[in-house]
């Protein structure tokens, strides 16, 4: 399981993930607290930025391609549930 945090701008795109809900393949946490450093927000302080970028550093990663990869099944997989 993974959990994503997104800000949606567009009502249709919440119909469709409403639905993807409604067949169990997602579920929607509503949540108005949104603690990160990438979304709009109040500025950190020097002390929180450090952390951050630790955190950052300390995290592992993919490869572009492999990234691009695991987002094509992804895409395939919510293109055939919306079908």
């Amino acid at each position: 399981m993974q959990t994503f945090t997104i800000a949606i701008n567009d009502n249709i795109a919440l119909e469709m993930l409403r639905d993807l809900e409604e067949k169990h393949f997602i579920s929607i946490v509503e949540s108005d607290v949104i603690d990160s450093p990438a979304v709009p927000g109040g500025p950190l302080s020097l002390n929180e930025f450090k952390k951050w970028i630790n955190h950052a550093e300390q995290t592992s990663t993919v490869s572009h391609e492999e990234a691009k990869s695991i987002w094509k099944g992804k895409r395939k997989q919510l293109q055939k549930s919306m079908r």
